[in-house]
């Protein structure tokens, strides 16, 4: 796995020259430490239904899936909206032995909040940085949600401005992990 500088290039200014201690796949990638977070997150909290936004290539996925496993509890529905992602995410659930606790859906974000926002116990908002979407895939679920219920959204460090404005706007109680791409987890009061 690359250092994460490789990849970011410095660009967080929280993190001064620290990028490097990072690791991840790739640059559209979740730092690999996000990844472990999201495993000991979900071992703690034990939600009996997540949700994954943006799977991509299923690194998160898989860490949330072997978590909730791991808990004898609950399930997670990712999404992804190209075919080929969706294909490799669950292809990776199958050789993971996940498929009774994991699945990735192709439709947007949007979508599958729409759908599921009800059962959510825990979402992990990762879907694509552009635009406002990851806004309305929150603000889809917070009517929803029940009290204490938390919500990841990544990509909230400076250098992703939309993000990072959406971050920092948001009504709900939150705390900013300082990782290269940022990470801020939010509850529902």
């Amino acid at each position: 796995m690359p250092n994460e500088h490789e990849l970011t290039h410095g660009r967080n200014p929280y993190l001064l020259d620290k990028d490097e201690m990072w690791t991840a796949r790739d640059e559209q990638s979740s730092e690999d430490e996000v990844a472990e977070f999201l495993f000991g997150l979900i071992r703690l909290i034990k939600p009996g239904f997540v949700i994954e936004t943006g799977a991509y290539l299923g690194d998160a996925t898989i860490a949330m899936a072997k978590a909730l496993k791991k808990n004898n509890y609950g399930k997670i529905v990712a999404c992804e909206t190209l075919e080929d992602r969706v294909k490799f995410v669950d292809d990776r659930i199958k050789k993971e032995g996940l498929t009774e606790i994991a699945q990735c859906l192709e439709m947007t974000g949007l979508e599958l909040a729409k759908q599921c926002k009800n059962m959510v116990e825990f979402a992990f908002i990762d879907s694509s940085p552009k635009g406002s979407i990851r806004g309305l895939e929150i603000m889809e679920l917070l009517p929803a949600l029940k009290s204490k219920t938390l919500i990841a959204l990544h990509d909230t460090a400076p250098q992703h401005p939309t993000i990072h404005k959406l971050a920092n706007e948001l009504p709900l109680a939150s705390v900013y992990f300082n990782t290269p791409r940022g990470f801020t987890l939010f509850m529902k009061e």
